[in-house]
């Protein structure tokens, strides 16, 4: 703002004074209202409301877009999603109808932002890269800041980190040239949250402590609790509990005094999870509980499920694993919703726990004879089928959202031949046109042929036949790959090429690659495999991409790949940042997505495991911290493939 709330009291009491209803009185109004908004939303509302009431009165269209688009982001701080949506595009519509570009691009900012709390996830990024357009075309420098700083967000969200810190960092650039010490707070949260995500703890403590610290100088207190919310959540990471607790309490307290519903929903999803991890079901009840309700009433989505996700674990620490399917169930039914699922422990851990359960209830009615137990068992193996019939949904989901990452991947790296294809194009009419002009002006053969204009032109055409032919093949190649890689749903064993499969999902992660990441290729003389193709392309496109996040910076991947007494081993190593030995244990167990960079892969390493054990072959891990990781897959070349046990070897 251009003024303090101090001087825009000061002259609204003025204009009141004078009793005068005038245009500059809602300009006043509105600015005050966004002023008050981070701190007092209500206030902000009324304020909103007041200068919407005064400007449809004056016929000021301007200023009622802006007390719209004021009103909509004071909802949507107070958490009532449905009203922020209906005042926001009712003031992006009055601002293409008044030209007002600077207004409906911070209009769009707003609406973004509903988008994402609603789980809305493919509409808020288009939404914001459409705001960040107008801001760069209007010259609005704080604005784009802001765009930025929810691009950075929604990239850590959907866990492309890079692109979280290249806009965070964008951001924060910003506010800093524009002195902005809400935005720079905003910012270095920003980045400390990615820095959370990827396990540097220590990094991103330093990121959060600095934004707390600016967040106070400014008695901000939406801002305070953000930073105070994340750094409970790595105090609560690292095991320190009565810190998290303090941090988590106090985040809650202001979230509660502002009176922002969803960040209050958040707070105490986070404090029913530390309660779980402290073993304090009855307070994670509680806290869950209240979650819910909160984020029901505000219908939004991604809090809804995360709150059954975490009821459904407290409930099965509780031994009620009924109840904790019944809110699984729910959570991954919202999810699929909101972003399609990804596979995580809760579903084998409970699968586990019914089984365990299911047998000791079958030998009590061995035992006693019981036709109560028994059709409480036959109940039991009902619910069992179903949660089966849920992890093959999971995993389909899981395919899916990979391939549709994929497949984007893909097309961003197919843009740039189809760009050559059509600049050649171009340069071929051209060239055409001046061979025509040669024809037309030429009075005898030896004209032509001594016409440096045609022999210019056909040196031209031959260049850009060329490179047309090396567009054409770079798109073919990556058409082959992308039809052999794709045959994920394939269940019949055949004889296949790993070479070539190998080599299609390295096409396919070029572009993510880029030079960043050297691939060294030693394949040896080895046998055609029997296997399931696609399952085996899903390895590789496991551990590639895991080997890929663990490099810091610049690195290199290299495959080898060799045949040992009548088994083929396919080493895939890298120069990555290795995976501390307190996981090693647990590398093939989903629980453990959420610790550090390589182990985060979620259902990834235990899919490839179980993949693994179905082609009857063994997975071995060797790493080091500091010196990078090898994976090393051993399959059988000749026996006959089915259900087998495959060794976990980490050393």
């Amino acid at each position: 703002m251009s003024h303090s709330i101090e001087e825009l009291e000061t002259r609204l009491e003025q204009l009141n004074d004078s009793r005068q209803e005038t245009t500059e009185k809602v300009d006043v109004l509105n600015d005050l209202a966004r002023s008050y908004s981070t701190d007092h939303p209500r206030l902000a509302l009324d304020t909103s409301v007041e200068a919407y009431e005064l400007a449809r009165k004056l016929g000021y269209k301007e200023g009622l877009a802006v007390s719209l688009g004021n009103t909509g982001f004071s909802y949507y701080l107070l958490s009532d999603h449905e009203k922020a949506l209906h005042r926001l595009l009712e003031s992006i519509s009055l601002c293409e109808e008044t030209g007002d570009r600077k207004h409906m691009a911070q209009a769009l900012d707003i609406l973004a932002a509903v988008q994402q709390s609603l789980g809305n996830y493919g509409q808020a990024f288009s939404t914001s890269l459409r705001a960040l357009k107008i801001h760069r075309e209007v010259g609005d420098r704080h604005s784009e800041g802001w765009v930025l700083n929810g691009l950075g967000g929604a990239y850590n969200d959907i866990g492309d980190y890079d692109r979280a810190v290249e806009h965070h960092e964008k951001s924060l650039r910003v506010f800093e040239d524009l002195h902005n010490k809400v935005g720079i707070a905003r910012a270095l949260n920003g980045l400390g949250t990615v820095h959370q995500s990827l396990g540097n703890h220590q990094k991103a403590q330093e990121y959060h402590r600095r934004s707390l610290k600016l967040f106070r100088e400014m008695r901000n207190k939406l801002g305070e609790a953000r930073a105070l919310n994340d750094l409970g959540l790595i105090h609560q990471e690292l095991g320190e509990y009565e810190e998290a607790l303090r941090c988590h309490e106090k985040a809650l307290q202001l979230r509660d005094q502002v009176g922002n519903k969803q960040a209050k929903s958040t707070s105490l999803i986070n404090l029913g999870k530390l309660f779980i991890e402290k073993r304090d079901i009855d307070k994670a009840f509680d806290a869950l509980h209240r979650a819910l309700t909160i984020a029901m009433e505000i219908k939004a989505k991604p809090r809804v499920y995360q709150a059954n996700l975490a009821l459904s674990e407290a409930h099965a620490l509780n031994g009620d694993f009924s109840e904790a399917l019944e809110h699984y169930k729910i959570y991954q039914q919202i999810k699929e919703e909101v972003a399609g699922d990804e596979a995580n422990a809760r579903l084998r851990n409970l699968q586990i726990n019914f089984e365990v359960d299911s047998s000791k209830r079958d030998a009590e009615i061995s035992r006693l004879k019981n036709v109560e137990l028994k059709q409480k068992n036959e109940q039991l193996e009902k619910l069992l089928v179903e949660l089966r019939e849920t992890q093959a949904q999971l995993i389909q989901t899981e395919k899916m959202a990979a391939l549709g990452i994929l497949v984007a991947g893909v097309v961003h790296e197919i843009n740039n031949p189809v760009g050559a294809i059509n600049s050649a194009a171009d340069v071929t009419r051209r060239c055409i046109a001046s061979l025509d002009q040669v024809l037309r002006s030429a009075t005898s053969l030896d004209d032509i042929r001594n016409s440096k204009q045609r022999k210019s032109a056909l040196e031209t055409l031959e260049s850009v036949g060329r490179i047309t032919q090396d567009a054409i093949n770079r798109i073919s190649k990556i058409v082959r790959s992308l039809k052999s890689f794709s045959r994920l749903d394939e269940a019949e064993f055949q004889e296949a090429d790993l070479h070539e499969g190998l080599d299609s999902t390295l096409t396919l992660l070029e572009h993510d690659f880029g030079e960043r990441i050297k691939v060294v290729r030693e394949f040896g003389s080895v046998p055609r495999v029997p296997c399931n193709p696609g399952e085996m392309n899903q390895v590789f496109m496991n551990l590639l991409t895991n080997a890929s996040q663990a490099i810091d910076g610049k690195g290199t991947i290299k495959i080898r790949t060799y045949e040992d007494k009548s088994r083929v081993h396919i080493e895939i190593s890298d120069t990555g940042v290795g995976i501390p030995k307190v996981h090693m244990e647990r590398l093939f167990d989903p629980t453990i997505s959420k610790r550090g960079v390589r182990v985060k892969a979620g259902l990834g390493l235990f899919t490839s495991y179980n993949i693994l054990k179905k082609h009857k072959g063994d997975i071995k891990v060797d790493s080091k911290v500091g010196r990078g990781t090898v994976f090393t897959l051993i399959l059988p070349t000749g026996a006959q493939t089915g259900a087998g046990a495959a060794d976990r070897v980490i050393h």
